[in-house]
């Protein structure tokens, strides 16, 4: 199987080998293999080479011989010097493990390859041969440990003047991790004398089948909810300038962002760590600088929080102490103690310069920092860059004069950050020295540190934060160069870890663009990308800034799973990490006090770099998916959730008949997304009652026959989803009881001029209706007045008739 992705370095040859090994993880055969297919011409091959005795190793390089005959592909070629016996010279398949994870052993039954000899090669006279073949696997991560395929007397011998590539088959019987091959030739008691040059092609590890599948099973609780996210992202210290294109690969979520000949999602960090570069004097007045400004300016324009950490403040600042440990520090630039204490001058000028830069990125650039930091590692032992070591005490005075500072020039929004220790455990107890003191503590806002405490240190990640946000705010490896899948699942697995382990609200890596080794930035030294990179916006394309994680547990650990949902919209993400190097996970999903319609699968593999896959179902609140190995993949969905409208509380009512009622009925949906809601009768109403369905306006103006009664009117909020779920409240209207009207004869009453007076007295609320007879049989209305103010006069202009009675109704 040929393979020309593998021909430059070992870093792509593992992911190749891992890839091919991931693919055929369902029931096939297992197999890796190396395939060197890359012209003469090409650099050497990522392979180990050890001469032994007087062997003296020559070359190890690309040839164009294959044993497929293709134009276009090579082999390995070995070149080795002998001068007699007892020397040997093998090659091995890279340095420090070519399988990061490594392979199961227990999986893999056979090992094959093709090797041919120059006829210019030396034999070995008793053997007729060109020399005693050995395979071997590695069984160490750094080399140190291999085990012969097959047993120990497994020699191998390709008969001298065959020059024809000769293929070789041999059993693998181990169970112990494999983490590369080694192919040696040796001289033993018969020696070789000469040039040797052997050539190796087509390198093969098989088993019958992968490992089966694991299947888990993951609930997601939609009302389990811990901390709030803040952001993922990295820092641009020192780096002067970006082209759009980094600047939307690493902070905008667009599709299709092209870079360096390539087309990828971009990854949507959603916060940038800047250097701020210190101030030439220690006047109050001066102002620190950045030369990060327009990294800065693109970041934000892409939705990114920006915040900015000094690495040292103004030499005049400082001393040459060195506080942690004995590292000479010959100038107060790099490295060096700080001198502030108390509201000395030093920390006033100090904080004064830090709220100067503050109001200088605002005014003069238009970047609002979300917050700044006191110092950059104050526990470094550092004599080659830009540093500053303090103590406790000292970031315990400056965070309230810092804080003092802010609100004096109007930046007291920008949170103040500590103490950014080297170290995630902070072994010097910065924080602790501040946030002991309530009134220093309420200065703050986050408190942050490091976390160069070892690949997978320190051994717990739970510390204090205080009630404040905690922010992880830089790691990497500062040294070599992995771009590998491997490599960015382990930090997929520690993003994992600091999320749900530390509770952690925000995760940086170090550089956005190394300026160092290849592993110090998302991006390599040359801006290429990397695996890490794609595996970071696993996380931050789709947790966004104010996203909260929620509960999801699995019924074993089949892999690393975390969830988060937005608090303003619908939006949810589920993040799997499979660190399984050869075993897929067949994971279902059980969406609890929520569902959703779909989710997609978005997936960084050894193939893929934050891919979206084909949309998923989701049946009845769950969904299955086959999780790859060695990959990290996040679902994105919509989430819908179904509960029981709430309502405001309405008081009891109490009224006279004739008076209107007019109650508001409140309900919340608390539906994601939110429902309307439908409000009807749960009960029957009093006649003339009437409910606006939409609204939920309760109107009723009781009849003077309904005085004297207690109505219980009971209102149910209809969810308009499709479970129909509802809710009612209620609540009493009390009628008074009626009483008559009054006519007080006692100068109440007068006649003059063709016109008739009456005063009358009564309750408050009902209609008053007079009519009039001449016989006491015959009654007619002649006058109406809605809820009148009483007491009230009546006159009728057209008592003409000697003999009129008079007789009030009061209603309705």
């Amino acid at each position: 199987m040929k393979m020309p992705a593998i021909k430059y370095c070992l870093g792509i040859l593992s992911v190749v080998l891992l890839a091919a090994f991931c693919e055929s993880s369902r029931g096939q055969v297992i197999y890796t293999n190396y395939t060197f297919d890359a012209p003469a011409s090409a650099n050497p091959p990522a392979w180990g080479v050890w001469p032994n005795g007087t062997g003296q190793y020559v070359t190890n390089e690309w040839s164009s011989s294959d044993v497929s005959n293709s134009a276009s592909s090579g082999s390995l070629e070995i070149v080795s010097t002998f001068t007699g016996a007892s020397q040997q010279s093998y090659v091995w398949s890279g340095n420090n493990g070519a399988y990061n994870p490594p392979l199961n052993g227990s999986l893999i039954t056979n090992f094959s390859c093709w090797i041919r000899f120059d006829p210019g090669s030396p034999t070995n006279a008793s053997t007729s041969s060109y020399g005693t073949l050995e395979f071997y696997v590695v069984t160490s991560a750094n080399d140190s440990a291999s085990t012969q395929i097959a047993s120990s007397s497994s020699y191998y011998h390709q008969p001298a003047g065959n020059t024809n590539w000769v293929f070789y088959s041999i059993p693998v019987s181990t169970s112990a991790s494999i983490y590369g091959i080694q192919v040696e030739l040796q001289t033993y008691s018969d020696a070789l004398t000469g040039t040797s040059k052997m050539y190796l092609d087509d390198v093969q590890l098989t088993g019958p089948g992968a490992q089966a599948p694991i299947n888990g099973t993951s609930v997601v609780d939609w009302n389990n909810v811990h901390q709030r996210i803040d952001g993922f992202g990295a820092s641009s210290a020192w780096n002067g300038s970006w082209t759009t294109a980094e600047a939307d690969l690493l902070f905008s979520t667009n599709n299709n962002v092209s870079y360096n000949s390539g087309t990828y999602n971009g990854v949507g960090l959603s916060l940038l760590r800047n250097r701020i570069a210190y101030a030439s004097t220690t006047a109050s007045n001066a102002v620190p600088t950045t030369v990060e400004t327009s990294i800065m300016q693109m970041a934000q324009a892409r939705g990114a929080r920006v915040w900015s950490t000094p690495w040292t403040p103004a030499v005049g600042f400082k001393n040459t102490n060195n506080l942690y440990g004995s590292l000479p520090i010959t100038n107060n630039v790099d490295g060096g103690s700080y001198l502030g204490s108390g509201n000395n001058i030093t920390n006033l000028n100090y904080a004064s310069q830090l709220a100067n830069y503050v109001v200088s990125m605002k005014t003069g650039y238009g970047i609002n920092l979300y917050a700044i930091s006191i110092q950059n590692e104050p526990d470094a032992q550092v004599n080659t860059y830009d540093a500053c070591q303090w103590t406790g005490a000292q970031i315990h005075d400056f965070a309230t004069n810092l804080f003092n500072a802010l609100s004096a020039k109007g930046v007291g929004s920008t949170q103040i950050i500590l103490p950014e220790s080297q170290n995630w455990a902070d072994y010097n107890g910065f924080a602790a020295a501040v946030m002991s003191d309530p009134n220093a503590a309420a200065d703050v806002g986050i408190i942050a540190d490091h976390n160069y405490d070892g690949n997978y240190g320190p051994s717990s990640l739970v510390k204090n934060s205080y009630g404040k946000a905690l922010w992880e705010t830089e790691v990497a490896l500062l040294s070599g160069s992995d771009s590998s899948i491997a490599n960015g699942v382990y930090y997929g697995q520690r993003i994992y870890q600091f999320m749900t382990q530390a509770q952690a609200n925000a995760y940086h890596y170090w550089w956005l663009v190394a300026d160092g080794s290849g592993n110090e930035g998302l991006l390599d030294t040359s801006a290429n990308v990397t695996k890490r990179l794609f595996v970071f916006g696993q996380y931050s394309r789709f947790v966004r800034p104010n996203f909260y994680r929620i509960d999801a547990t699995s019924s074993q650990l089949s892999a690393s799973i975390s969830a988060y949902k937005d608090s303003a919209s619908p939006a949810f993400a589920i993040v799997v990490v499979n660190t399984n190097s050869s075993t897929d996970v067949i994971e279902t999903f059980s969406l609890t006090n929520f569902t959703a319609t779909s989710v997609t699968p978005w997936i960084t593999s050894a193939s893929l770099s934050l891919a979206p896959q084909t949309v998923v179902n989701v049946t009845n609140g769950s969904f299955t998916y086959d999780v790859p190995a060695m990959s990290v993949v996040t679902f994105a969905g919509q989430g819908i959730t179904s509960a029981p409208p709430v309502f405001v509380s309405v008081p009891n009512q109490t009224v006279n008949a004739g008076v209107t009622v007019q109650v508001t009925n409140t309900a919340t949906a608390s539906d994601v997304p939110p429902n309307s809601l439908t409000y009807a009768p749960a009960n029957p109403f009093p006649t003339n009652a009437t409910l606006n369905s939409t609204s939920g306006v309760f109107n009723w103006r009781p009849s003077v026959s309904q005085a004297n009664t207690t109505n219980v009117i009971q209102i149910q909020a209809i969810d308009n989803d499709p479970a129909n779920l509802s809710a009612t409240d209620s609540f009493s209207v009390i009628v008074n009881p009626v009483t008559n009207p009054v006519v007080n004869t006692a100068g109440s009453l007068s006649w003059q001029q063709g016109q008739f007076n009456m005063t009358v007295a009564g309750p408050q609320g009902p209609d008053y209706t007079f009519l009039m007879s001449t016989n006491m049989v015959n009654w007619q209305a002649i006058f109406t007045t809605d809820s009148p103010a009483t007491p009230f006069t009546f006159t009728d202009p057209n008592a003409t008739n000697p003999n009129q009675f008079y007789q009030i109704q009061i209603g309705p």
